[in-house]
């Protein structure tokens, strides 16, 4: 009996020993591996472009007339002559339209009467004040009479002005019943027929005349490349959709900014001869990227970041960041240009805010 207890007691010992080793192997092969080190953080890593994206280097604009005027009644009334069609040229100074001057006619005769009688006026009351004058030089009259002609004579030469002021303005005004060509150009629109009454206030548009001799471009010039252009420099570009190659000299530069489209708008006057593509609001594009205003590095200005100690980004060596000082400039909003500290091929960590320390073990995210 007692020899069973032992060889019982001795076989528990035995189970429990065999099972405690096979828990302990057990753990042991469930301990993932990855808990003995640190979890790396994950970046994504971008490379400086040589090139600037299309978008930031291309500008598309328009083809204006430096000269384009809508033409207007300077009177009321209704159109009595209609003296050019669309699409005819006109000389500056030129009649296009007549408005029934029947009134204004009158009005200048009667002030042309009233300027003759001024003058008969007058030459009367030179006779006077030069009678008067002799006879009061040798005593023959008295200062009061003398004064009262001259006063009468210097009257008339008043009135003679007033007369002649008054024909000026009714010539005026009946000059105003015609409707002039602002500048040597085409006549593109014609907007009122005969019969049809403009109004002086608000004006009303009859024609509009367009100079198609003296074009220039007008392009919204991204900020990125705006340094590169300068009044007096040459833009080369096309005109769709034809693709008519151009040229113009750059006459005005912006001094501001669009907010909206961050863009600074530049105004070329076309240079050479003109071909019959090169139409006013005719669309044209030209592409900055072509020439070396935007040779460099350049980076999203999200992989840089700014501290005390200046600009700065996350440079991947080994599988590691280190913190490298760089100068750049800023092109836009969303890009830099690099000027020192990077060179081809460096690979940066794209967001410069990551929580990032010197040595720092990454996983490139892909």
């Amino acid at each position: 009996m007692r020899q069973t207890s032992i060889a019982t007691s001795l076989f528990l010992v035995l189970a429990l020993g065999a099972f405690t080793g096979c828990n302990k192997s057990e753990a042991k092969i469930a301990l993932p591996q990855g808990n003995t080190s640190e979890a790396k953080l994950g970046v994504r890593v971008v490379s400086p472009k040589t090139h600037l994206d299309e978008q930031l280097v291309r500008a598309t604009g328009t083809i204006a007339a430096r000269n384009e005027a809508q033409v207007s009644a300077k009177v009321s009334g209704s159109i009595a002559k209609i003296l050019v069609d669309v699409g005819d040229k006109v000389k500056a100074g030129q009649a296009l339209a007549q408005i029934d001057s029947t009134n204004a006619s009158i009005a200048v005769e009667q002030a042309e009467a009233a300027r003759s009688l001024a003058e008969v006026n007058l030459e009367t009351a030179t006779l006077e004040y030069e009678r008067a004058k002799k006879l009061h030089a040798s005593g023959g009259i008295a200062q009061s009479v003398f004064d009262h002609a001259e006063a009468g004579y210097k009257q008339a030469q008043a009135a003679l002005k007033q007369a002649s002021a008054g024909l000026a303005a009714a010539r005026k005004a009946l000059a105003d019943h015609t409707l002039r060509a602002p500048f040597d150009g085409e006549v593109t629109a014609k907007l009122k027929n005969v019969g049809e009454y403009v109004a002086m206030m608000p004006p009303t548009p009859v024609f509009i005349v367009v100079d198609t001799q003296k074009l220039e471009v007008v392009l919204p010039v991204p900020e990125t490349v705006i340094d590169s252009v300068s009044v007096g420099s040459v833009v080369r570009g096309v005109i769709n959709p034809s693709n008519k190659p151009f040229e113009a000299k750059v006459r005005v530069v912006g001094s501001v900014v669009d907010p909206r489209s961050r863009t600074v708008e530049v105004r070329a006057d076309l240079e050479g001869n003109l071909d019959k593509e090169m139409r006013p609001h005719a669309i044209v594009e030209v592409n900055f990227g072509q020439g070396n205003a935007v040779t460099g590095l350049f980076l999203a200005a999200q992989a840089v970041g700014r501290d005390d100690e200046g600009r700065f980004v996350w440079l991947l060596e080994n599988e590691a960041v280190q913190r490298r000082a760089v100068e750049v400039e800023n092109l836009s909003p969303g890009v830099v240009r690099v000027v020192s500290g990077l060179k081809e091929g460096d690979q940066v960590v794209a967001d410069a805010s990551s929580k990032l320390t010197n040595g720092m073990q990454v996983q490139v995210l892909r």
